[in-house]
């Protein structure tokens, strides 16, 4: 495939991830009330019940400090309670209330209604296709964070790096990677080089 080409498919498949996002974000403000970051973190609480705050922001892809915030509003709209671990009180770890049960399994049926209708297009050998093709990209993308590390990134949070090296022009390059707002756990890269 052509260059041309490999960046029609990376454009296509940002589009996609776009326009994933957008529909998303709909279908949950419009049922519960929360961001898109709200409602998967809900949503993921939904399946690990009284999970640690780290764990969840190591499954979310989010800072500490992200996780933090995101977790102090669903505490203030009553949907979760914090509570310290009975055998470590330096783990906190995060439950659903009745309400916040109610809710996540509210999102969770029109998230499996949406993915539903999403891959309703493609066979089923299509669908089982793109998912060894998109666990390919995945692993590819792995596989140059896990370099980053070696490189020298220093890992200031969940998903957050920031990279300093120095070259033999005495040039000192700094990279992070920030995470939109919300705590989508959609980002975006950007390098800055100093002289």
């Amino acid at each position: 495939m052509s260059k041309t080409n490999l960046n029609e498919l990376y454009g296509a498949l940002h589009r996609l991830n776009r326009q994933m996002h957008r529909t998303s974000h709909r279908e949950n403000h419009g049922k519960g009330g929360l961001y898109h970051g709200q409602a998967n973190l809900l949503l993921l609480i939904l399946q690990n019940n009284g999970a640690s705050q780290r764990d969840l922001a190591e499954q979310l892809d989010v800072r500490p400090s992200s996780m933090t915030e995101m977790l102090r509003k669903l505490e203030q709209s009553g949907l979760i309670v914090r509570k310290q671990d009975n055998k470590d009180q330096r783990v906190m770890r995060i439950y659903l209330t009745g309400e916040g049960e109610k809710v996540a399994q509210k999102m969770s049926e029109s998230k499996d209604a949406f993915v539903e209708s999403l891959f309703q297009g493609l066979t089923e050998d299509e669908q089982k296709q793109l998912f060894i093709l998109t666990e390919k990209l995945c692993a590819s993308l792995e596989v140059a964070e896990n370099s980053y590390r070696k490189e020298g990134y220093q890992e200031q949070g969940a998903g957050h790096y920031e990279y300093h090296r120095h070259d033999g022009h005495n040039k000192h390059y700094e990279h992070h990677r920030h995470h939109e707002h919300y705590g989508h756990g959609y980002h975006h890269d950007h390098y800055v080089k100093h002289k």
